[in-house]
């Protein structure tokens, strides 16, 4: 989302309408929370649902471009010739740089808020409100869906498989905290995608890790690693998972219970970190991992 207001925010003065998924039926492509830009030169970011919908949603967005005026557009998915039939309910909502503006602010406070996109007329906001606990729900004069509702992936280490990672996270909807203790990998330039890059020995980490966020542990060696998978255990992180090869899982957790840490506590680490895909490469392993975390929130937040 952070990049959707951000290229809001950069096309101050230019038309642009936000094409927002907001409700679904039956067998369709879109899936509610689904958003795309669009500008008088067709479509900007995001997608809809991809294929002849997406194509006419554009067009609807366009439309609504000529005339500045919101409006909510149901189509049967049948009518248009899909196999899979079902309703697409499409707000379109005349944007401005405003919530682009706003947007980044809500998004870098690391509060949960909402994105509130009027209906009919009116004009977008962002609030922090609005107490109710639903992810997404509608009212007779505005859309509300809920973000920065999850935690902050903590990566430990900057290196090559940190950078593979990092913009995965990010663009699969994660906040991000990068944290290495060497100057030249926590590096802001190494990561633009990260909403914070820090330089820390890893012996003296001062951050606050509460229960929704996640630590992911891939340092350059064994000590590093130890160091900070010590620090995880002391948090109530509802993730930590450790790059590592069996001998390298057993030199640490042999380490840390001749400190006193339990093999309960250690069941608290999921290493090898990510999903058993048969990774190899730091590019595949970088989506194991984001694969992980994306099965984790969803199992998090289900209904």
């Amino acid at each position: 989302m952070k990049q959707l207001f951000e290229i809001l925010k950069e096309r101050k003065n230019t038309d642009t309408v936000i094409a927002a998924v907001i409700d679904t039926e039956g067998s369709v492509p879109g899936k509610t929370g689904a958003y795309m830009l669009v500008g008088r030169e067709g479509r900007i970011y995001g997608t809809v649902g991809g294929g002849k919908l997406e194509y006419l949603a554009i067009l609807k967005a366009q439309e609504v471009l000529r005339n500045k005026e919101n409006t909510v557009w149901d189509i049967n998915t049948s009518d248009i010739g899909t196999v899979c039939g079902g309703i697409v309910k499409i707000l379109f909502y005349y944007a401005d740089e405003y919530i682009g503006e706003k947007g980044i602010a809500a998004h870098n406070s690391g509060k949960p808020y909402w994105l509130m996109l009027p209906l009919c007329s009116g004009r977008a906001s962002i609030s922090y409100d609005i107490e109710s606990n639903e992810y997404c729900f509608t009212d007779d004069k505005y859309y509300y869906e809920k973000f920065n509702y999850d935690g902050m992936v903590y990566v430990f280490g900057g290196g090559h498989l940190s950078q593979e990672t990092v913009p995965l996270l990010a663009h699969t909807g994660f906040r991000v905290t990068v944290i290495d203790d060497r100057e030249e990998y926590a590096d802001k330039k190494l990561f633009p995608d990260a909403d914070n890059v820090l330089c820390s020995d890893y012996d003296s980490i001062d951050i606050q890790v509460n229960e929704n966020d996640y630590i992911a542990i891939m340092t350059r060696g064994h000590m590093g690693d130890a160091e900070c998978e010590r620090f995880a255990l002391g948090t109530k992180a509802s993730y930590i998972g450790v790059v590592g090869s069996r001998a390298k899982t057993k030199y640490i957790n042999d380490m840390l219970m001749a400190e006193g840490i339990t093999p309960e506590q250690l069941k608290r680490v999921t290493t090898p970190i990510g999903l058993d895909i048969g990774s190899r490469t730091p590019a595949e392993i970088a989506i194991s991992i984001c694969a992980q975390l994306i099965k984790i929130r969803a199992e998090k937040f289900k209904k």
